[in-house]
């Protein structure tokens, strides 16, 4: 049995603890540095990526991953193994027998003998000489002398790297902030504080083709004077930076930063940087087009005196393109289409002031939406509806609309209206048409200025027109020039089928006997449907003239003699019911008073001379009309 050399193998024992700890102290610095430095790496990445934009959950993952990785595997090399496996007793054995030569190779070989490694050939009382010799030369050294203290000193001289390294995160982030950022490493939702705060103060829908102002509300005093940046990235465009400037102040601690992007109709998003601040995420400017009148129609709505359709509705004539031009008192209607759904239209009529200042004042009238429509080409329109009294100061209208965004039309249309002239009825006398008894007036029965025999008839015809309408007929007449003026109404004559239609170019109906008398009749309309009735008229009487009666000098009454003059005008009253309207006046026409005799002789020679006429226009067209041959 083999001597076990127990107090060596104790020394030797407590030499290779020592050792194992110096191990993992320098194991541990280095482990705490590398550990250290790789936090501050890590972090300053978190914390500088946070600073333009949230940082990807992907590479806060990462960097976890890359901390644990290598934070493990130095741990398991520089720590656990060192711990685990420590340095052979062997070799501690030799070093101690390198330090003490006394013992020469007798420390080590009682080891390994004590191992049954082997007798190398040697007695037993050799080796219990051996092992006695070993136990004795032990019991008399110490062998923690022998302990190697280079990684103790290693590790003293690296032990205040990882706390510099402590020390400068805390001092750059801040407890709060660094506490943070370490949960972070963990994969903490956890948000970096910031002292400025950016909230997005722009709408999201714009008009297309407009100037947008980027606005953002940054929390926490900043100065006035500072400048941020936002980012613009246009779809399908690369980004593009601004300069976000300072615009207003809101309180102490609120400020608002804007700036103005160039028109444009490409969506884009933005974010934002000022102060220490920036937004999380990238916020959207979307554009919509503005509405578009697209059509604009207008009607005016004939007086209620002038009747109504058939079908009973109110007559009303179309105003090409808009523009609007009617009776005062009279109303108008306009309808628009717009291109998109519109939540809103006003229309603005502009008026003259009546103090004759020539400043204009304003009226809205709200208009009512329709339903949509599907045009031919199928397009939608949305129509939009308003009516209004045309009055006198009225001279344009315009008008706006909004889309349900609350966009409105960039150009709003705008459209004049023309108050027409309050005129009176248009009368004009006809041709003078002498025929034979029993025969229908021609063209060649004309005779113009003819005087009158004594006690005989002037054929009197006429035509008359209005717009608001014909109602009533009188014929004014004054005998001489001094005479008083005479006033006969013309009784109204209706058509029927007998009489057929009425003849303006005649003054009478087209069926009419020989000498039937039209005091007055007014047309009706041939299509009742778009055009009132009685806009027209006109009349054929023979104004008899052998009861006239004048006034002499000596103011009495006396029959008309050879040599007086008649003259006499027709008049027209409109169907306007406004009390006070003056009538419509034809031009006067003076008839002389002659002798029949002489009224013959007048009749040939005028017959005479308009034969010469005829004849001459007769032979210049024959003349003018040959060709060369």
């Amino acid at each position: 049995m083999h001597t076990i050399p127990r107090i060596g193998l104790s020394k030797l024992s407590a030499l290779r603890g020592r050792e194992m700890l110096f191990h993992v102290l320098w194991g541990l610095t280095r482990w705490l540095t590398v550990a250290f430095a790789l936090l501050a790496f890590c972090t300053f990445i978190d914390w500088r990526v946070d600073k333009s934009r949230e940082t990807p959950f992907t590479l806060r993952t990462i960097l976890t991953l890359i901390e644990v990785v290598v934070l493990g595997a130095t741990g398991w090399f520089w720590l656990v193994c060192p711990w685990l496996k420590g340095p052979s007793i062997i070799r501690l054995a030799k070093r101690v027998e390198e330090g003490i030569p006394e013992f020469g190779h007798r420390l080590v070989t009682s080891i390994q003998f004590s191992r049954k490694e082997g007798t190398g050939g040697m007695s037993p009382e050799l080796i219990e000489a051996v092992a006695r010799e070993s136990e004795e030369l032990s019991s008399k050294h110490t062998f923690g002398r022998f302990a190697d203290f280079r990684r103790l000193k290693w590790a003293a001289g690296l032990v205040g790297v990882p706390m510099l390294l402590a020390s400068g995160m805390i001092l750059s982030y801040g407890p709060g902030l660094l506490k943070i950022l370490l949960q972070r490493q963990m994969l903490s939702s956890t948000e970096i504080p910031r002292f400025n705060q950016l909230e997005n103060n722009t709408p999201v829908l714009w008009p297309a083709g407009d100037e947008v102002t980027v606005e953002y509300i940054v929390t926490g005093r900043v100065n006035e004077e500072a400048a941020g940046t936002i980012r613009i990235k246009p779809e399908g465009l690369p980004t593009d930076e601004y300069p976000l400037a300072f615009a207003r102040r809101l309180d102490e601690d609120h400020t608002i930063f804007a700036a103005r992007i160039p028109h444009s109709s490409i969506n884009f998003t933005h974010r934002a940087w000022v102060g220490d601040g920036r937004t999380k995420k990238a916020s959207d400017v979307k554009f919509e087009p503005r509405p578009v009148v697209t059509r604009t129609d207008a009607w005016v709505r004939l007086p209620k005196f002038l009747g109504n359709r058939p079908d009973g509705k109110p007559y009303e004539s179309y105003q090409s393109q808009g523009e609007i031009t009617g009776l005062a008192n009279s109303a108008a209607r306009v309808r628009i289409a717009v291109q998109k759904p519109i939540s809103e239209a006003k229309l603005t009529l502009i008026a003259r002031t009546r103090d004759g200042t020539g400043e204009y004042h304003r009226m809205t009238v709200l208009m009512f939406p329709g339903n949509e429509e599907v045009l031919p080409t199928g397009e939608t329109e949305y129509p939009a509806n308003a009516e209004f009294d045309l009055t006198p100061d009225l001279i344009a209208y315009h008008i706006d609309v909004k889309d349900v965004n609350g966009f409105a039309n960039s150009t709003p249309p705008r459209r004049g209206i023309q108050i027409a002239p309050d005129e009176p009825p248009v009368v004009r006398l006809l041709s003078e048409r002498y025929s034979e008894p029993g025969i229908k007036p021609s063209e060649e029965d004309i005779i113009e200025g003819l005087p009158i025999p004594l006690g005989g008839q002037i054929p009197v015809a006429y035509s008359c027109r209005s717009p608001q309408g014909v109602k009533e007929a009188w014929l004014r007449f004054r005998i001489n020039e001094r005479g008083i003026w005479g006033k006969l109404p013309l009784i109204e004559r209706d058509a029927d089928a007998k009489s057929g239609p009425f003849d303006p170019t005649h003054g009478t109906f087209v069926n009419a006997q020989y000498g039937q008398q039209v005091g007055f009749h007014a047309v009706t309309s041939p299509d009742r449907e778009t055009v009132p009735d009685y806009l027209t008229g006109g009349g054929r009487f023979d104004f008899q003239t052998a009861e006239l009666t004048k006034l002499t000098e000596e103011g009495k009454l006396a029959k008309l003699e050879i040599g007086d003059r008649v003259e006499y005008y027709v008049e027209v009253l409109d169907r306007n019911p406004t009390l006070g309207r003056p009538p419509g006046k034809s031009e006067a026409r003076i008839k002389e008073i002659l002798s029949a005799s002489d009224v013959l002789l007048r009749l040939d020679q005028t017959r005479q001379a308009e034969s010469k006429i005829r004849d001459l226009e007769k032979k210049q067209r024959e003349l003018f009309g040959k060709r060369p041959e």
